[in-house]
């Protein structure tokens, strides 16, 4: 199932080329169906919608009792041993285990649906939007095992591929409620149960006929107390530290909405939307590092996760450098562009944690080696600590500056959550820096920046599609000056590329 005999340089570019393509596709597609959204429906109806979301995406990390990153911790292990009767036993496992837990939070939203909508978000048109989502929740969790073992497998053409299919279908029920005048927050909510079932099909057609039928068919389930007890202790372990930023950042529009108004959490809303931008195209490469950490680590390659650490905190700290500069920059103008002026306070909400944003990136990092090698204890101490900072400081920032009060507290738990991790891991796998690498990135692309702000004022006094135009074509140049910049480090990994397969080959 996995390329086992691939070099580790090989297995990034050939996994991560299907992770970036998809991602770099699907990123714009998404940004389309919210735009046509937010351009029919009321403001107050685009939060309960998205705020319906956030909760269950919150809840969503809790349903399977963590036994999806099992998934991806167990299952290159076995796959390597040849022990396709564990692989079953634990795919089946975690399916029973979504099914009863998914089937108990399905009742609790479809039969307290008109409590929630009342008390919790203050309207009673969120009442059948609640149930409509509570069918969603139970189905798209069912799903989500079999997309995590494409992930866990490293197979990343089927995990990116069914997802480009979900987006399409949901662009396409969008635009047909769209062009016949159907827009409303009811049908658009439906439009969730659409692409749902498209996803369904075709990532059970995917998975039954090239791994089910070829590997696990005729295999029988492993009755194990030993793997059952290490399986359940690992899913326990993991507890909280499980999609840790995902939850916290779905805890602090949860306190907006209690602390504070409906329409404050739509502005948070859109901002997570907006930062999610760099997420959704860098994004993917965090949940592939798992598997791979695991592969390496039950082979002790222990050199390998140095030295792929190393180069993933060099590389996206010249990311984040890019994203930084351009976002603090241009962001009235994208903000102008994409989302009209009403939601110009989630730009402004950015500038309060784009600054350090990067810590997202390199604990994202982190918190993969800390799995791999069985730190779990560590990353729910960590995690834990960082629960109770984050609430803390949200409560008295959000009181003291408002929203923007929610992206500081969220950007210092960052930070909180990085140096805490970076001491569990100093010893064998610390973070060694790159300052020269660091300053000449940083000064260069300031100098940039300063040059395309006093071109780039006047973008927000022209039509949206012109702007739209500008931005596109500053997009591009901006581009190939990252690349120039970076010449060098691309030309390194492009003859290292051709060394290790020579290697492989003679």
């Amino acid at each position: 199932m996995i390329e086992q005999h691939a070099t580790l340089t090989e297995k990034f570019l050939k996994k991560g080329f299907w992770l970036y393509l998809f991602s770099f596709i699907i990123a714009p597609l998404w940004y389309i169906i919210k735009i046509i959204i937010s351009w029919e429906l009321r403001v107050e109806e685009v939060w309960i919608l998205y705020g319906i979301i956030s909760l269950i995406t919150l809840l969503s990390g809790f349903s399977d009792f963590w036994m999806t990153e099992s998934l991806k911790k167990f299952i290159p292990q076995y796959v390597i041993e040849k022990r396709y009767d564990k692989v079953k036993t634990i795919l089946f496992l975690t399916i029973i285990i979504q099914l009863f837990t998914s089937f108990l939070i399905f009742l609790l939203f479809y039969f307290w649906a008109e409590f929630i909508a009342n008390t919790y978000f203050k309207d009673s048109v969120a009442i059948e939007v609640l149930k409509i989502f509570s069918i969603f929740f139970i189905w798209s969790n069912i799903s989500q095992v079999i997309s995590t073992f494409f992930l866990a497998i490293q197979d990343t053409f089927l995990n990116k591929i069914t997802e480009f299919i979900r987006m399409i279908a949901l662009l396409s029920f969008t635009i047909w409620i769209f062009v016949l005048n159907k827009s409303s927050i009811i049908n658009y909510s439906y439009a969730w149960i659409f692409w749902l079932v498209i996803w369904i099909i075709f990532t059970y057609i995917f998975f039954h006929f090239k791994y089910y039928k070829k590997y696990l068919k005729w295999v029988k389930l492993s009755i194990d107390k030993e793997l059952f007890k290490i399986v359940f202790k690992y899913a326990l372990l993991v507890l909280l530290s499980t999609q840790a930023s995902t939850i916290l950042s779905q805890i602090d529009m949860q306190m907006i909405i209690y602390l504070l108004w409906n329409k404050d959490a739509w502005y948070y809303t859109n901002y997570l939307s907006i930062i999610s931008i760099p997420i959704m195209i860098i994004g993917p490469i965090f949940m592939f590092l798992f598997p791979v950490f695991s592969e390496m680590y039950s082979k002790w390659e222990i050199e390998k996760i140095k030295l792929v650490k190393n180069i993933f905190v060099k590389i996206f700290l010249a990311i984040w450098i890019a994203f930084n500069t351009m976002f603090f920059v241009l962001w009235p103008a994208i903000a102008y562009t994409l989302f009209w002026e009403k939601f110009i306070d989630s730009w402004v909400i950015l500038r309060y944690s784009v600054l350090l944003f990067i810590f997202n990136f390199l604990l994202q990092i982190n918190w993969n080696i800390l799995a791999s090698i069985w730190k779990i204890k560590e990353r729910l101490k960590i995690v834990s600590i960082g629960i109770i900072f984050n609430f803390i400081t949200n409560i008295i920032l959000i009181k003291l500056i408002w929203v923007y009060g929610a992206a500081l507290a969220t950007s210092f738990w960052w930070v909180l959550i990085w140096f805490l991790q970076e001491k569990v891991l100093w010893n064998e796998y610390k973070t060694n820096l790159d300052f020269k690498f660091i300053f000449n990135n940083l000064s260069i692309m300031t100098i940039v920046w300063t040059i395309i702000y006093f071109f780039s004022w006047n973008l927000v006094n022209i039509s949206r599609v012109d702007s739209l135009i500008y931005l596109f074509i500053i997009w591009l140049i901006y581009f190939w000056l990252f690349v120039i910049i970076n010449y060098k480090e691309f030309r390194f990994f492009i003859l290292e590329i051709k060394r290790l397969r020579n290697d492989k080959h003679s």
